[in-house]
């Protein structure tokens, strides 16, 4: 059982996904854009889906596009990081994480979102009030011990890594942060 809830965004492989599914994290990510290094087809997404029992699964969008074959995934959540996308995301998931990685914007308007992603600068920087808020953007191991003291962090967002090749994916970073979270 993990400490905070966490969410795995960039998930591109089998490999991660079932590392992570197995380490108990209540979020795996898919990058939707096609131009995303981490893009995989939507077909692979739902070959990887089949695999997995645990997680919400869900995607990540930066722009809204017209092909992503929303029937076929089924998705449980999105990441978006424009709060004009909202009402369109919410047609297609009942949760949405709002990722906030910029300082000076006004906060108050992505309180409807399900989630807030914000980076660790901008946590400590800003004052920013949610219900939900994930700490993302490079989070590691050493950041643990200040993430769990806090109340008002409900969770994390890490990255899934590149496979080398099938089977063979480097994840120490991401199993090391895994483990510090683990009770």
């Amino acid at each position: 059982m993990l400490k905070k809830q966490v969410l795995v965004n960039g998930i591109s492989n089998l490999s991660d996904a079932r590392y992570c599914a197995g380490m108990m994290v209540d979020y795996l990510s898919f990058e939707l854009n096609s131009s995303h290094e981490d893009f995989i087809p939507f077909e692979k997404i739902g070959e990887i889906k089949n695999w997995l029992s645990g997680p919400k699964i869900g995607g990540r969008l930066t722009e809204w596009t017209s092909d992503i074959p929303w029937d076929e995934l089924n998705l449980d959540f999105l990441i978006i990081n424009d709060a004009a996308l909202f009402s369109t995301a919410k047609t297609k998931v009942d949760k949405v994480f709002i990722e906030l990685f910029e300082n000076g914007i006004d906060y108050a308007s992505f309180s409807q979102a399900d989630h807030l992603i914000v980076s660790k600068e901008l946590f400590t920087q800003a004052n920013i009030e949610h219900s939900s808020i994930f700490i993302g953007n490079s989070v590691d191991e050493s950041d643990i011990e200040n993430i769990l003291g806090n109340e008002g962090i409900e969770g994390v967002a890490l990255r899934g890594n590149q496979e080398e090749r099938p089977g063979f994916s480097q994840y120490e970073q991401l199993m090391d942060t895994l483990e510090a979270l683990e009770d």
